[in-house]
């Protein structure tokens, strides 16, 4: 991966420049995030997960957390509202979603309601609801005790909508949601987007029926045409954002992306985000980016934490949440036990701990 020797870069994609420590503390983020440990087997393609990173970084110009967590310090205001849509899957394997996407996107959440000051608005579709309000309940509890442990701090609960399944629905509520809520970013997390015929698939290839499916990913195009900033982060090349390297990413995969169904453009998604965030599971890339958040403001309050980490899948696997990889109802994801998770989130808390303390703005 790229080590940049240069004062300042800038992110291709949002122009927001960054100085050479931060350039470097995104490196070192970036590495842990595509750190691949799934299954070599009987689970998720294998050997993806750094050439889809490399693809997402050249298009970016920047270490991917760092751009992402750059570009939301730029736009996001105090007393703003920041949605962050999450929730994959279908019935019959995932009939309420996976624990891919709603941890990450609930410690991502805590880092900007701490650190920029913002209001969090979850989205997701109503089949999803139960295990996303239950890593929502969580974070509120430890942000209120968070807000308790020092007077004169204030914020406002994290809030969730849903999302109804549908094309005619989904655009009428997406408007809805954009023109009422006037976010300053709006950020993916695991969240499906459809190819060039219009499909929804799986990394694997399996393609999902669209009367089964929310689209959410149209607040993507809805928060782009009302200049708002839009995050995608993603594992497969199916999830919102990849439309901005579609083909380059189909190239990396097995296969092209095949689409078990014959639908020749493959199972990578059309839609685009202004940055991509490619991660080895996209958990990881959302605390990544809540990392790297951290360390732009000096604040390792914002650091997402182990013990956290386990509560929160738990909680989503007892809301029925289940490992994308296998379909089991158990503290997994995407076929990696809930110890690997336990033990990235530690060494992501050590890496950006060092960067925070040995900053020569410290």
């Amino acid at each position: 991966m790229d080590v940049t020797t240069s004062s300042t870069t800038a992110s291709a994609a949002t122009g927001v420049a960054l100085t050479s420590e931060q350039v470097e503390s995104g490196n070192r983020i970036d590495r842990l995030m595509t750190l691949e440990i799934r299954p070599l087997s009987g689970g998720l393609p294998p050997g993806i997960v750094v050439p889809m990173y490399e693809v997402c970084r050249a298009h970016q110009g920047a270490p991917l957390s760092m751009a992402a967590a750059a570009a939301l310090k730029a736009k996001v205001r105090p007393g703003s509202t920041v949605v962050i849509a999450t929730g994959a899957g279908v019935a019959p394997k995932l009939p309420l979603g996976e624990t891919d996407g709603p941890v990450g996107a609930a410690a991502l959440a805590a880092a900007i309601v701490k650190g920029l000051h913002a209001k969090v608005v979850f989205v997701t579709e109503d089949a999803h609801l139960p295990p996303v309000v239950a890593a929502v309940e969580l974070v509120n509890t430890k942000l209120a005790t968070w807000a308790e442990s020092q007077p004169g701090r204030t914020y406002e609960p994290i809030t969730v909508e849903s999302f109804p399944i549908g094309m005619n629905a989904g655009q009428t509520r997406s408007r809805e949601l954009i023109e009422r809520l006037n976010p300053s970013a709006v950020v993916f997390v695991e969240r499906d987007g459809p190819n060039v015929e219009g499909q929804f698939h799986g990394v694997r290839g399996d393609c999902r029926d669209p009367l089964t499916v929310g689209y959410v990913y149209l607040l993507a195009y809805h928060a782009a045409e009302a200049g708002v900033l839009t995050i995608g982060i993603g594992d497969g090349g199916n999830e919102v954002g990849f439309g901005a390297v579609r083909e380059a990413i189909r190239d990396v995969l097995p296969m092209r992306g095949r689409s078990l169904a014959g639908h020749a453009s493959g199972v990578v998604t059309v839609v685009p985000t202004d940055v991509t965030v490619s991660a080895a599971v996209s958990n990881w890339g959302a605390c990544a980016v809540a990392a790297a958040l951290a360390v732009l403001l000096s604040d390792t309050e914002l650091l997402h934490d182990p013990d956290t980490e386990h509560e929160l899948i738990a909680v989503t696997v007892a809301a029925g949440a289940r490992d994308g990889a296998t379909s089991k109802q158990s503290m997994v994801v995407d076929g990696i036990d809930f110890s690997g998770h336990l033990a990235f989130v530690s060494l992501l808390r050590v890496v950006a701990g060092i960067s925070i303390r040995t900053s020569s703005a410290a």
